[in-house]
C-alpha cells in the first residue's frame, strides 16, 4: 500500500508538471503572433510619433536636417524629408540626399521592407517626412520577450513542482498513516488506530476511521460472545450436532460429534465423516427444504450404535443442521426388555407346567396311591421353589437396578464377610463332592455395603459350587492391590487401591463369546445344565448392579489352567468398621 503512496504522489507532480508545461507550450505557440502584432503596432506609434514631432520641429522653423537628425536621436529612428516631388531635402542617417527616395507607402500607413518597417507623413508646408527604423531592434526585442517566457516558464515549472512536492507530503503521508492503519484492521490488528488532530477532510477521515475500528471491536466481541455461547450450548449437548454449508460439507461440530467421529469431520460430507448412507441421503433431501427423521446404525470396533437423526434445512439454502440423538441404550433397552419378558415368561412356564401337570395328575387319582403322591407333591415343591427363588431373584434385581437405590457404603471386613458366606455354603459344597478352599488377606477392608456385599460373595461362590463337576475345587482369594483401574459406571481411571476379591471354579472353562453376556439376565452357557442345577439366570445380573452399586466392577474369565474365574473389585478402606454392628446381614 506504501507503494501505491509513492504513485499518488508522483501522478500529483506528474500531473502539474504536465499541466504547466503545456500553458508554456501554448503561450510559446502564442507567442509569435501576438508579440509581432505588438511590435508592429509598437513600431507603427514609435513612427508616427517621429514623424510628428518632426512637423512640430518644421513647423517652428527649425532647419529641415537638424530638424530629422534631432527627431532620429530622440525615437531611435531614421527620419527622411522629400518635397511634394519626391526629392530628398534632409536625411537623418546621410548627409548625401542622392541615395534618399520616397517609399511607395501611402502615409499613416507602417509597412514591413526588407531591413525595417517605414511610415509617410505629409507635412502642411508641403514636404513628405518619412520615418524608418530597423528591422534588427523588432527582432532583438522579439528575442527578448521569447527568452523571458522560456525562463519565466521554467521558473514557474520549477516553483510548481517544488510546490507539488511540498502538498504532496503534506496530503500524501496523512493518506499513508490513513492506509496503514486500515491495512492493521484488514489483517486482524483492532488496536490500530489513526488518532488524527487534523481540521481538513483527511483528520475527518482519520477519526472516521477510527469510530469504524471502535464499532468494528464492539461488534466483533458482540459475535465472539455469542460464538462461545452457541459453542458452549453446542458441546454441553449430549446429542451430536453438525452444521453443513449451502455445499453439503461439515462446517461447525460440537465435542459430541468429534468424538461420535474420532476425527476432525470439518469440510468433509457426512458420508465422508460418519459412513452412512442413510444419513448421506436425509442430508442431501433436507438440502432440497424440509425436515428429515430417520434412524441409522453405526458398526464400531467395539459396539454398534443406533442413532436418530433429526436434519432440517437453514434459511437462504445455506446449509443444514443435523442433530443425532444416541438411541443404542433405549434400543439396548427395549431389547433386554423383550428378552427379560420372554425369558421370564419361559422360565415361569416351565414351572409352572410341571406343577399344573402333577396338580392335575393327583386330583385324577394319582393322590389314592401314597408313593406316587409323595413323589409328585416333591416335585410340584421342588419347582415351586423355583417360582420362588426366581421371584426373589427378579425383586432383587428390580432393587439393585431402581434409580436412587444406592446403597449406604462403609469400611467392611472382607475377610470376616467371605468367611461368613463361605460358612453358609460349606454343606451344600459337601453334597456336591465339591471342596471350599479361602485364601484371604488380613486386615484387609473394602468401602461397601455389608449385605450387598454379602449376597455377591454368596452369588459368587455357590454359581461356582453349583456348576464345578464332582472332586473339583472352589477357592477364594482376597488382596489389596494399588490401582483401582477404571471405575465401573463412568469408566474413568480410580485413584486409590483396591480390594480384590476372586472366586476360582476348577471345572470347565466358557467360552470368549459367552464372557461378554454372562451378567445378562437368563443368558445361560448350558441351557440343559443351569436347569438342571436350579439356577434363575438372574444371578450373575444381581452380582453386576450391587457391585457397581458399591462403585465397584465384577469380571469373568477363564484362566489358561481351567475354570471360571470371577474378579470382583471394591475401594479399599482404610480402616476397620467402626463396630461390630457393621457385620453384614445373611441373605435369607
Amino acid at each position: 500500500m506504501t507503494r501505491g503512496i509513492g504513485g499518488l504522489r508522483r501522478s500529483l507532480v506528474g500531473a502539474i508538471g504536465t499541466a504547466i508545461g503545456a500553458l508554456i507550450l501554448a503561450l510559446m505557440l502564442l507567442e509569435d503572433p501576438l508579440v509581432q502584432y505588438r511590435l508592429r503596432e509598437l513600431a507603427k506609434q514609435t513612427l508616427q510619433a517621429a514623424i510628428d514631432a518632426t512637423a512640430d520641429a518644421l513647423d517652428d522653423g527649425e532647419e529641415a536636417e537638424r530638424a530629422a537628425r534631432t527627431t532620429a536621436a530622440r525615437f531611435g529612428c531614421r527620419i527622411q524629408i522629400f518635397a511634394a516631388d519626391g526629392a530628398p531635402v534632409a536625411d537623418s542617417a546621410s548627409a548625401q540626399l542622392e541615395d534618399t527616395h520616397l517609399s511607395e507607402a501611402e502615409p499613416g500607413v507602417a509597412i514591413r521592407v526588407e531591413g525595417g518597417h517605414r511610415m509617410s507623413g505629409r507635412h502642411d508646408g508641403g514636404l513628405i517626412v518619412q520615418a524608418w527604423r530597423p528591422a534588427g531592434d523588432v527582432d532583438r526585442l522579439h528575442a527578448t520577450v521569447r527568452e523571458l517566457l522560456v525562463i519565466g516558464g521554467v521558473m514557474a515549472l520549477l516553483v510548481a513542482i517544488a510546490l507539488t512536492i511540498v502538498l504532496g507530503r503534506a496530503l500524501v503521508e496523512p493518506a499513508r498513516e490513513l492506509t496503514e492503519v486500515a491495512d492493521a484492521l484488514a489483517a486482524g490488528d483492532l488496536s490500530a488506530r489513526a488518532e488524527s488532530d487534523r481540521d481538513d477532510e483527511l483528520g475527518a477521515i482519520g477519526r472516521a476511521l477510527d469510530r469504524m475500528a471502535e464499532q468494528l471491536v464492539e461488534r466483533i466481541e458482540r459475535l465472539r460472545a455469542e460464538q462461545d455461547r452457541l459453542r458452549t450450548v453446542l458441546n454441553s449437548m449430549v446429542e451430536a450436532v453438525f452444521v453443513t454449508d449451502s455445499l453439503g460439507r461439515i462446517e461447525q461440530t460440537n465435542d459430541a460429534l468429534d468424538a461420535l467421529v474420532g476425527s476432525d469431520a470439518s469440510g468433509k460430507t457426512p458420508l465422508e465423516a460418519i459412513g452412512n448412507e442413510a444419513l448421506h441421503e436425509a442430508v442431501r433431501r433436507a438440502r432440497r427444504g424440509g425436515a428429515q427423521d430417520v434412524e441409522i446404525r453405526i458398526e464400531r470396533p467395539e459396539e454398534t450404535l443406533t442413532l436418530r437423526a433429526v436434519v432440517a434445512s437453514l434459511p437462504e439454502d445455506a446449509g443444514v443442521v443435523a442433530v443425532l440423538h444416541d438411541v443404542s441404550a433405549l434400543a439396548e433397552a427395549a431389547r433386554i426388555r423383550r428378552d427379560f419378558v420372554a425369558n421370564a415368561s419361559h422360565e415361569l412356564r416351565t414351572p409352572l407346567t410341571a406343577i399344573r401337570g402333577f396338580a392335575e395328575t393327583l386330583r385324577d387319582g394319582a393322590i389314592d396311591d401314597p408313593e406316587a403322591s409323595r413323589r409328585f407333591l416333591d416335585v410340584i415343591m421342588r419347582h415351586a421353589l423355583r417360582l420362588q427363588a426366581l421371584a426373589e431373584d427378579m425383586t432383587a434385581l428390580a432393587r439393585a437396578e431402581a434409580v436412587g437405590a444406592d446403597p449406604t457404603l462403609a469400611p467392611v471386613d472382607v475377610e470376616k464377610a467371605v468367611r461368613d458366606a463361605a460358612h453358609g455354603l460349606e454343606r451344600h459344597a459337601e453334597a456336591l463332592d465339591t471342596t471350599l478352599t479361602l485364601e484371604l488377606e488380613e486386615d484387609l477392608f473394602a468401602l461397601a455395603n455389608p449385605r450387598s456385599l454379602d449376597q455377591v460373595l454368596v452369588n459368587l461362590i455357590d454359581n461356582a459350587v453349583k456348576y464345578s463337576p464332582p472332586g473339583a475345587t472352589v477357592t477364594v482369594r482376597t488382596r489389596r492391590v494399588s490401582g483401582f483401574g477404571l471405575d465401573s459406571v463412568t469408566q474413568a481411571p480410580g485413584k486409590g487401591d483396591a480390594a480384590v476379591i476372586e472366586v476360582h471354579n476348577t471345572g470347565t472353562g466358557i467360552a470368549r463369546e459367552h464372557l461378554a453376556r454372562i451378567f445378562e439376565r437368563f443368558y445361560r452357557v448350558d441351557t440343559g445344565r443351569s436347569r438342571e442345577v436350579g439356577g434363575t439366570g438372574l444371578g450373575l445380573a444381581i452380582v453386576k448392579h450391587l457391585c457397581t452399586s458399591m462403585k465397584g466392577s465384577v469380571t469373568a474369565s477363564s484362566p489358561e489352567g481351567g475354570g471360571v474365574l470371577f474378579t470382583v473389585r471394591l475401594r479399599a478402606a482404610d480402616h476397620a468398621p467402626a463396630s461390630d454392628d457393621a457385620a453384614p446381614t445373611p441373605v435369607e
